[in-house]
């Protein structure tokens, strides 16, 4: 299932949960409306012939033995309408089922596909989390309204076909009463939404701080410091401040739509008495003033309550389509799902001409004319304080970002005219915050390249970044799950995770390395010692170093000291100590750490 860029409208829930369960959507609508008509005139007709029934009996006009063909057509009216309402529920399930089975990997698809800048701006975010928080919940929602919305209409309709045949002016009364509660209900729907809308960077921040009350990852520190408390007042000031935002609404509402339901409760009561004129008169049936006041205060109950609830989840799911249509119009490229090219292109030559770039909505260059050329098979570095821009060079590389001025040239050819594909193809990343995945640890590794996966590589790979003797101590070797989450996982040492993310990418066969400072929470030896493992694995292979540690440097062939985004110094180690720069003043400061 995918989505197409459109405007989305509330209807459109009924349109999507169709695509996803054709068959069950169809027998859901079709059960939905037996069940409304069940509800209305045929349990008042029912109704009606039973009580008619007993009447004529208890006058002596008809035998006893009619009263059972009367019990039992009522009784299985009655068994018809639950039977069918179980029916209904069981459909909707499957339909659940099937929307959430093929709408949420639809909605990771075009999330996927955003292209980097959406992810790291705030407002775009806010839009992709409401928008992906809950989809399935959303289309439901706003599907089950929809039905809800037709139930009450034929309800309402079959009312009034009802009490046409008898009072015809009592019919235009409830109507015209009736009408109001669409309005009040679509108008509480949109408020809600708005609500919620707003009150979502409030959810951002308590999830947070849920995560920090909660998550395995502080509990080292929420132990030793002791800051529970004084987060859990931020969380509950965070969590109130949503709260109040919304419930303010909804009490609004509340009062609204229930003061109408009670003018509406009168109004059958006023039926009620209309009707009993006629019956005294001769000119309506007992049975049929039963059936007829049962069915009108049935639909006094859909019209105060189901009404007003299919209508205000109506207008919220009309809310949330107009964030799914915006949604999908964020700017995406269908070359995120590519693949890495399976014959591997090599790098003869990389070049940066005179880049600049600011990240959107910023007002700094980070890059500032920036060139620079590098050449096959030889190890570079780039050093500089943070802040200098070395991570902003990785992200242009790897395509995350594609709006600077300036040329970056990969074999004398744009970067920009390379298919995504090709860019996977070139580059594999060790960045600082690599990700850790708690899955096993042959798993681990072998996503470095999904595309050939054997066991003899994955534990080649192991080895080269060091791993053994980790292996070793788990309990399952290499098919132990990492991590605590799964059942038999193992922790493991920041030190040791660095290592998975190298032999990660070891395991990728992209023709140049880039470690964007994987090492940091390492101390300074360690670091120097695993960069020089690194230097040695990568023999005849273009590599990047980035770090503002300069331990791993004197492994470099050449160095490049970024300032303020351009490059203020390159050469040697001994080069630019001689040059006595900043490079030189760097090293010197950090020279007590490696010693």
């Amino acid at each position: 299932m995918n989505f197409t860029r459109k405007s989305y409208k509330a209807f459109d829930a009924l349109l999507l949960a169709f695509q996803a369960s054709p068959i069950y959507t169809i027998l859901h609508i079709f059960l939905s409306v037996v069940h409304a008509i069940m509800a209305t005139i045929a349990m008042a007709l029912a109704t009606s012939n039973f009580v008619d029934t007993a009447t004529a009996i208890l006058q002596g006009i008809r035998p006893h033995s009619d009263i059972y063909l009367s019990l039992f057509l009522l009784l299985l009216v009655l068994c018809l309408y639950m039977t069918i309402g179980s029916l209904t529920q069981l459909a909707a399930s499957r339909i659940t089922l099937n929307i959430e089975r093929k709408i949420k990997p639809a909605i990771v698809k075009v999330h996927a596909a955003l292209d980097f800048r959406h992810i790291e701006n705030a407002g775009s975010w806010e839009l992709i989390s409401r928008v992906s928080r809950d989809p399935v919940r959303s289309v439901m929602d706003g599907f089950g309204a929809l039905i809800q919305f037709l139930q009450v209409i034929i309800s309402v309709a079959s009312v009034f076909i009802l009490i046409v045949t008898q009072v015809w002016w009592a019919a235009l009364i409830t109507i015209s009463f009736s009408m109001p509660m669409f309005w009040l209900s679509l108008w509480a729907g949109k408020k809600n939404y708005q609500a919620g809308r707003d009150a979502e960077r409030f959810h951002r921040r308590t999830d947070y701080l849920e995560e920090v009350l909660t998550g395995r990852d502080a509990v080292d520190e929420r132990t030793l410091f002791d800051y529970g408390e004084a987060v859990n007042h931020r969380w509950y000031d965070q969590y109130e401040a949503a709260r109040t935002l919304q419930l303010k609404v909804k009490a609004k509402m509340f009062l609204t739509t229930r003061s109408s339901s009670i003018i509406l409760a009168l109004i059958a009561l006023l039926i009620a008495f209309t009707l009993i004129n006629p019956v005294i008169m001769g000119l309506m049936t007992a049975g049929m003033f039963m059936g007829i006041v049962s069915a009108v205060f049935g639909m006094i109950q859909q019209v105060a309550w189901n009404l007003t609830n299919s209508l205000e989840k109506i207008s919220r799911v009309y809310e949330y389509m107009k964030d799914l249509t915006a949604f999908l119009a964020l700017s995406g490229t269908v070359e995120a799902y590519e693949m890495p090219d399976k014959i591997l292109p090599e790098i003869h030559s990389l070049e940066f001409k005179n880049v600049r770039f600011k990240y959107p909505g910023g007002d700094r260059y980070i890059l500032d004319g920036l060139s620079f050329r590098l050449e096959p098979n030889l190890h570079y570095a780039f050093v500089g304080k943070n802040g200098a821009g070395k991570t902003t060079i990785t992200k242009l590389l790897t395509g995350l970002y594609t709006d600077y001025e300036g040329e970056i040239l990969i074999n004398q050819r744009e970067l920009r005219e390379y298919p995504m594909g090709t860019i996977k193809a070139f580059f594999s990343v060790v960045y600082q915050d690599y990700a850790k995945y708690y899955i096993s640890l042959q798993d681990n590794i072998a996503i470095g390249d999904i595309a050939g996966d054997s066991l003899e590589q994955i534990a080649e790979m192991a080895a080269l970044a060091g791993l053994d003797e980790m292996i070793a101590e788990l309990k399952y070797g290499m098919n132990t799950p990492l991590g605590k989450v799964k059942e038999n996982g193992q922790d493991i040492s920041a030190g040791q995770w660095q290592r998975v993310a190298i032999a990660r990418s070891l395991k990728s066969r992209a023709a140049m390395k880039i470690l964007d400072e994987p090492t940091a929470a390492l101390d300074p030896i360690s670091e120097s010692k695993l960069y020089g493992e690194f230097e040695r694995l990568m023999q005849d292979k273009m590599t990047i170093f980035i770090s503002h540690r300069l331990g791993s440097t004197k492994l470099a062939d050449e160095i490049m000291v970024i300032d303020d985004g351009k490059i203020i110094e390159r050469g040697t180690h001994d080069e630019l100590i001689k040059a006595n720069g900043q490079y030189a003043e760097m090293f010197e400061a950090q020279r007590g750490w490696y010693q």
